[in-house]
């Protein structure tokens, strides 16, 4: 549902006048007289469209994601399940394939949200979806490094859209301190789906022999088979943007337009021209809240990519170091709910991203150095769910701080591009040759925390100046009179 010109100020308040008295213009920075919405306060209506919003718009993306993850990181259980040996992937060659995934992954997500909306999530998810299985399943067909290399390009090439599309969906529904949990649920219940990777892959490396094939070659067939049969409840089931949700009635859709305008002045159908929709980028801003991503990316996808690796290094057998992977993202699950919960609750999301930061510290110190099998294995289980933890934390971060739908589309595909920077410099950190201690990717991971808890204090410093000079002096944040940064 478009707006004309001619009807702005009879169907909303967001489009302000200047002193003059003159209506500002569509495409300056949007000023509205609002107060930022802070109250937890929920009307019955609200309750009642929130849960109608939650079950349509969050489980296909939690679908996707667990999927696209599964596809993503069951190499590392190939790698032990015998594909290693098979492909001769001695020396730096596993590092690079799971590199090579990264290049494209990171160079499509940008473009992803300039598309999304235009094309709409309906069709675009579904041929993401069908594209990457289709490659995912064929990964188990390779004979050598260089097809095993070229189709993880192509597989980072289809899976490049679908998070930023994911976050920037989700994000155009809620209020900035809804979003949070909303955030959290999907990525940790994917990342749940995720987890059970390794049960899966030690499943379909009992298939060894079937049909003729090695059972780690089934670790990717099996579930690239199943993404690809996903395609047509993707189609059916996936929400649109608000403004084209048929599945709303028009006073539900009133209710969410009122919401999302009071909450920070958002426009539903908010076009832009290229050049504005890039305007974001010149903002410092934008790149260090980006920047947080792509620290705690590179400490997660380490661990994605390894934990099989490392959980064999510390003596247990190849199935068990399959299984071993799942429990502890069950474990993270909960506690990233649980956090995203409180976030939003007490509205900040500093002390949680620099809280949990420390709890993954103290995880790769319990690897690295533990005494034990037992507490080398509490240490994994507290670096996933720090790591599970900060990351909605630092995509909800970036998303309550930025006003306006434009600039927000941009914001969150560059720091999920700046993430997927991350996950390559990740690929590398813990090596073969490092084994059994893996020490330099131990003072790899560390530096990277340090740095992110940095980063998360400068920015969140500035943005409580800000505040500051907004609540003493009277100071326009972004244009929209009365909003306040998250800190």
């Amino acid at each position: 549902m478009n707006i004309n010109a001619k009807d702005k100020n009879a169907a909303t308040p967001l489009y302000a006048t200047n002193a003059m008295g003159e209506e500002a213009d569509e495409e300056s920075i949007l000023v509205a007289h609002i107060q930022a919405s802070r109250s937890s306060v929920v009307t019955p209506a609200e309750k009642r469209l929130l849960r109608k919003i939650d079950l349509r718009v969050l489980p296909i993306p939690i679908l996707l994601v667990g999927l696209s993850s599964i596809d993503r990181v069951n190499i590392s259980s190939a790698k032990v399940a015998g594909m290693a040996q098979d492909l001769d992937l001695g020396g730096a060659r596993y590092n690079i394939a799971v590199l090579a995934f990264f290049t494209t992954y990171a160079l499509s997500e940008l473009p992803s949200n300039l598309l999304v909306r235009p094309i709409g999530p309906v069709r675009y998810l579904s041929i993401l979806l069908l594209l990457w299985g289709t490659v995912a399943t064929c990964l188990g067909l390779v004979q050598n490094f260089a097809q095993l290399t070229s189709l993880r390009v192509l597989l980072g090439l289809f899976e490049g859209g679908l998070n930023p599309a994911c976050v920037y969906l989700i994000s155009s529904w809620y209020k900035r301190y809804e979003t949070h949990q909303r955030i959290a649920i999907w990525y940790t219940l994917a990342s749940t789906i995720a987890g059970f990777a390794g049960v899966i892959s030690y499943g379909c490396s009992r298939l060894e022999g079937l049909g003729g094939l090695r059972g780690w070659r089934w670790i990717f067939i099996v579930p690239g088979l199943i993404t690809i049969a996903c395609v047509l409840l993707v189609y059916f089931f996936v929400s649109e943007f608000p403004e084209n949700a048929k599945w709303l009635t028009p006073d539900e859709l009133d209710l969410v337009r009122e919401r999302l305008q009071k909450d920070r002045a958002e426009v539903l159908d908010d076009r832009a021209t290229l050049r504005e929709s890039f305007a974001s980028l010149e903002d410092w801003r934008v790149w260090a809240m980006a920047m947080l991503y792509f620290y705690i990316a590179a400490a997660y996808y380490a661990l994605a990519f390894f934990t099989p690796t490392i959980l064999s290094a510390f003596g247990f057998s190849v199935a068990l170091s399959l299984i071993l992977q799942t429990p502890p993202y069950i474990f993270a699950s909960i506690c990233s709910v649980a956090t995203g919960y409180y976030a939003d609750k007490i509205q900040r999301r500093a002390p949680f991203m620099i809280g949990h930061a420390v709890v993954v510290i103290g995880g790769f110190l319990l690897m690295g150095w533990g005494p034990n099998t037992g507490s080398k294995l509490t240490g994994v289980f507290l670096s996933i769910a720090g790591i599970q933890c900060i990351i909605p934390t630092v995509l909800t971060f970036m998303s309550n701080n930025i006003v306006s739908v434009k600039d927000r589309k941009v914001a969150i595909a560059l720091q999920i591009v700046v993430g997927a920077i991350g996950g390559l410099v990740g690929s590398l950190i813990f090596r073969s040759q490092d084994a059994p201690t893996y020490r330099p990717g131990m003072y790899a991971a560390f530096a990277l925390l340090f740095l992110f808890v940095i980063n998360v204090f400068v920015v969140t410093e500035y943005f409580r100046c800000q505040n500051k000079k907004a609540n003493e002096a009277g100071l326009v944040i972004d244009g929209v009179v009365g909003f306040r940064y998250t800190l």
